[in-house]
């Protein structure tokens, strides 16, 4: 399972990383960080989620920071 970061739900692929399975909805795994392709301007951001079954995982947290 991977998530992707999109500059809409349907637009440009801007990043893409693995979500590992942790074996256990409360047990929670940083995943490390991924380069995202720069935008212009000001923009929003969608995190898109894919997985071929319902409640696949929990998202605790997402942090974005400047390098």
């Amino acid at each position: 399972m991977r998530k992707t970061v999109r500059g809409r739900p349907d637009g440009k692929l801007l990043a893409t990383a693995p979500v590992p399975n942790t074996g256990d909805w409360d047990t929670y795994q940083a995943t490390p960080a991924v380069p995202v392709d720069a935008l212009t301007g000001r923009d929003k951001l969608s995190l898109v989620f894919k997985s071929p079954q319902d409640n696949a995982f929990d998202v605790d947290a997402v942090q974005f920071s400047n390098p």
